[in-house]
């Protein structure tokens, strides 16, 4: 179940991927797209593992980029500039997604702790929509690089800002996503170490 979801998840990204790579890559070699379709079967065979192995890369990429964000964000905040633009950007990101809630997913962490393979089998899915919205964003920026250097002029605009809004959206969304699961991850670790604890003191 986990390998299908993340060949899912991989297969998402690096089809998106191959998109902006053969934007870029039809500006310097001559790829037979024309021709494809009458090599199809082989095509297939050969374009899907490729996929799969871009997805990888988008998504070490990009959680590379995501902690090397934190990190140089846990550098600046001294920056008093930076502090007041960070505090500019945290009071809209407030504003638009709202606080999270206290109690939140305390009852499905209740019900899951149940049953622990439910459990880890929701938090692979959580933690799949993060890694799907992260991916999202990279390509969305490589995207929006790649229209903006070899995108003809009548289109470059309405390409270059299409990806622009993605990335702010998905980058968003990633935000979102991922303080949700690392919320339901913490609730429901506390409620099955006290399941797992309350066991151990009933068969003592």
């Amino acid at each position: 179940m986990q390998f299908a979801v993340a060949l899912i998840e991989y297969l998402i990204s690096g089809i998106i991927a191959s998109v902006w790579i053969t934007a870029i890559a039809i500006n310097y070699i001559q790829l037979p797209l024309n021709g494809i379709k009458d090599f199809k079967e082989i095509f297939v065979i050969v374009y899907f593992p490729v996929a799969y192995i871009l997805g990888i890369y988008v998504d070490t990429t990009s959680s590379f980029l995501i902690r090397r964000m934190k990190e140089l964000d846990a550098t600046c905040i001294s920056i008093k500039p930076y502090l007041w633009f960070r505090k500019g950007f945290v009071f809209i990101y407030e504003l638009l997604a709202g606080k999270p809630k206290v109690d939140s997913y305390e009852r499905s962490a209740e019900i899951l702790a149940q049953s622990i393979p439910d459990a880890v089998r929701t938090m692979e899915a959580y933690v799949s929509r993060d890694r799907i919205a992260r991916g999202v964003a990279l390509n969305s920026f490589a995207g929006a690089i790649t229209a903006f250097i070899y995108a003809p002029s009548g289109h470059k605009n309405p390409i270059f800002i299409g990806c622009l809004i993605m990335l702010i959206y998905s980058l968003f969304m990633y935000k979102r996503l991922r303080r949700l699961s690392s919320r339901f991850k913490r609730v429901t670790l506390s409620k099955l170490n006290k399941k797992l604890a309350t066991g151990n003191m009933t068969s003592t």
